[in-house]
């Protein structure tokens, strides 16, 4: 029998968000002028910062399912929603979100030719080549999205989004959140 040691060190919930529907109209319509953030000098996306009072009741049911899912309750602050703008050519470089600690994107649109959201195993090199091939071990994973889904990971999660191929600009909706009390 082969056991994983630390298996709730990389996770990450996936569903269709409560509100999808809302959550894409927000998101499609919204065209303010674009926001320059320090974190985008290491990639090639726009970005529309949003205000925290048009968003907090937005992504709050989904903020619900993904507490019952984890089988606790919470309470968090919101931090910095922003959307993201993929037009062709553009990609998001592997990072993470280390001074908070949980993110969440959701994904109004998607089509076969837009850019791919994937996390990025941040332990890939803690193995030599040959345990990889053994165990067909990979350094990035991708997740199956739908329009209308959203996913929560913990902040230390490298992720990234591969470069946007497509004529149709690609938008996603991020937000940070901060532990206010610890989870139950």
């Amino acid at each position: 029998m082969i056991t994983d040691l630390f298996p709730y060190n990389q996770f990450f919930a996936h569903f269709r968000a409560p509100n999808a529907d809302e959550l894409t109209s927000y998101v499609m319509n919204k065209t303010e002028d674009y926001t320059q953030f320090d974190w985008t000098r290491g990639c090639q996306v726009k970005t529309i910062a949003c205000l925290s009072q048009e968003t907090d009741e937005l992504i709050k049911p989904s903020v619900q399912v993904f507490a019952e899912l984890l089988g606790t309750s919470f309470a968090y602050t919101f931090h910095d929603p922003w959307i993201n703008c993929y037009e062709r050519g553009s990609y998001q470089e592997i990072h993470d979100h280390i001074e908070v600690d949980f993110a969440s994107v959701f994904f109004p649109i998607q089509d076969d030719d837009f850019g791919q959201f994937f996390f990025y195993d941040r332990y890939n090199n803690s193995l030599k080549p040959q345990w990889k091939k053994i165990f067909n071990l990979k350094t990035t994973w991708t997740p199956r999205i739908s329009a209308g889904d959203i996913i929560f990971f913990p902040s230390t999660i490298l992720h990234g989004v591969d470069v946007h191929r497509s004529e149709k600009t690609r938008k996603t909706f991020s937000c940070n959140y901060s532990f206010e009390t610890p989870p139950n």
